[in-house]
């Protein structure tokens, strides 16, 4: 897709400069990572925090999304990795956003153990920041043309230049012939997961701001409302390869099991875990 934004705006401004306005998917998730960094520790200092601690958690929780990332795709493809051995080698193979999750959240858990800290507040900030992930990390995908979407009729559809994973996939299912130059229209979904991630980030910016909840809650909250959000736009992606488990994808099933455990964290353990003064509580700044 990049190709081909690149060839279309440098064509109507009769220019060669969108070749480096429109960046690598690899710089955009540079971006997402450093962006994601920057506001933690500022949100984390504004809030009295510990930013030799922040600083950590987020080097630990980053490091473990890298690895987390590549060894799902590697694990949920299990079949094909061991008939492939030497995929295990491709430092910039496919990865899976999940593993990105999980791999963190490992990463985090690691930090507060090794250095015998108390991590929910932590985990608080970290909440009104991952909305980042999802809001500029899904905007690589789109360039990069994975992950994308059913076929779609509306205005704002898209299609796919030859060389891309949407054009083989219509050429594969007989869709298209060879001499089309594009794929059918289909969904942007990863524009869709792109209005995911400002929707999470502002309402959980705004969450975090008001101060409602026992430190932690506003955490599982967050992934509570993730897992609804990409429950939902599952439907509309096209990638059939993605995995499944049963009739539902792998993003479906990671989905439910995110959402169950994290609603009985907060019934079992915070009793949902509203402060009972809120409205006493003391002011603070915030970046």
């Amino acid at each position: 897709m990049r190709p081909r934004l690149i060839e279309y705006f440098n064509h109507l401004f009769h220019n060669d400069i969108f070749s480096y306005l429109i960046p690598d998917p690899a710089v955009v998730y540079a971006i997402m990572l450093g962006l994601g960094i920057v506001v933690l520790l500022k949100r984390c200092k504004s809030t009295g925090l510990d930013t030799h601690h922040a600083a950590g958690i987020a080097l630990w929780g980053s490091v473990a999304a890298v690895l987390g990332s590549r060894i799902f795709y590697l694990v949920q493809n299990f079949s094909y990795t061991y008939s492939h051995p030497e995929i295990l080698t491709e430092l910039n193979g496919a990865t899976v956003s999940f593993g990105v999750y999980l791999g963190g959240m490992v990463g985090i858990v690691s930090y507060g153990a090794f250095h015998r800290i108390s991590l929910w507040k932590y985990l608080d900030v970290i909440a009104s920041v991952l909305g980042i992930g999802p809001m500029v990390g899904r905007f690589a995908c789109f360039l990069n043309g994975c992950d994308y979407g059913t076929l779609s009729n509306l205005p704002w559809s898209v299609q796919y230049p030859v060389g891309s994973y949407t054009y083989f996939d219509h050429l594969n299912k007989g869709l298209i012939s060879s001499g089309d130059i594009l794929s059918l229209p289909v969904h942007p979904v990863q524009l869709y997961c792109v209005l995911k991630g400002i929707i999470l980030f502002s309402l959980f910016t705004f969450l975090w701001k008001k101060d409602l909840f026992k430190p932690g809650v506003l955490f599982f909250l967050f992934w509570m409302s993730y897992a609804v959000l990409r429950f939902m736009t599952e439907f509309f992606r096209g990638d059939e390869n993605r995995g499944w488990v049963g009739h539902f994808s792998t993003g479906q099933f990671m989905s439910c099991a995110i959402f169950l455990v994290s609603l009985g964290i907060l019934t079992v353990k915070y009793k949902w875990g509203l402060k009972r003064h809120v409205f006493y509580s003391e002011s603070r700044i915030y970046t």
